[in-house]
C-alpha cells in the first residue's frame, strides 16, 4: 500500500477550513463564523491575513486544526469549477470537503489500529476497510457520496468492535 499523506498542504487549498467550517467565539476563536462563510481574515489568495499572530489574537483553534489533507483533495477536485460565484457549486465543495475530512480521520484511525494486538483476521478486515476508505478519499468525486457514508459507517462499527476485543 502506498504511503498515505495525512498532512495539510494549505498552498494547494482554497482555505476550506476558513470557509466551509463554522466556529463560535471562545478562548480558541476570536469571533463567530457561520459554515459556508469565509473568515473575516481570509485573503483573496486563500491565505490568512493574521496567521503569524493567531495565538496572540485569540485564534489558537485555527492553528490547532488539521484537515489531514482533506482540503487539498477537495480543492483539486473543484479546481476548474467556479465555486466562488456559484453558491450551488460552493455547497457541493463544502460538503465534499466535510466528507473528505471524515474519511481522512477514519483512514488515520485505521492506520493507527495496525499497532494494536488483535487477531490476524481483524487486521485483515482493517486492511480491507482501509482500502475502501482510501478509494473514496482518493477518488475524483466532486460530490459527497453514499459509498463514502457506507464505508464510514462500516469503519465506525469496526473500531467499536476493536474496543470490545481489546477490553476482553
Amino acid at each position: 500500500m502506498d504511503e498515505i499523506v495525512f498532512s495539510a498542504d494549505c498552498s494547494k487549498c482554497f482555505g476550506l477550513c476558513c470557509t466551509a467550517l463554522s466556529f463560535e467565539r471562545s478562548n480558541r476563536f476570536g469571533h463567530d463564523k457561520l459554515a459556508g462563510q469565509p473568515c473575516q481574515y481570509l485573503a483573496d489568495d486563500f491565505r490568512c491575513r493574521i496567521h503569524e499572530r493567531l495565538e496572540d489574537l485569540g485564534y489558537g483553534g485555527c492553528d490547532a486544526f488539521d484537515c489531514l489533507g482533506a482540503g487539498q483533495r477537495a480543492s483539486a477536485a473543484f479546481a476548474t469549477e467556479n465555486w466562488r460565484r456559484d453558491t450551488a457549486i460552493a455547497r457541493r465543495l463544502h460538503a465534499r470537503f466535510s466528507q473528505l475530512l471524515l474519511l481522512q480521520e477514519m483512514r488515520q484511525a485505521l492506520v493507527t489500529a495496525a499497532n494494536l494486538d488483535v487477531p490476524a483476521e481483524l487486521h485483515q478486515r482493517r486492511l480491507g476497510l482501509l482500502q475502501r476508505v482510501g478509494d473514496e478519499a482518493d477518488s475524483d468525486d466532486k460530490d459527497a457520496t453514499g459509498a463514502a457514508q457506507a464505508v464510514l459507517a462500516d469503519g465506525k462499527a469496526f473500531l467499536k468492535s476493536l474496543a470490545a476485543v481489546l477490553a476482553a
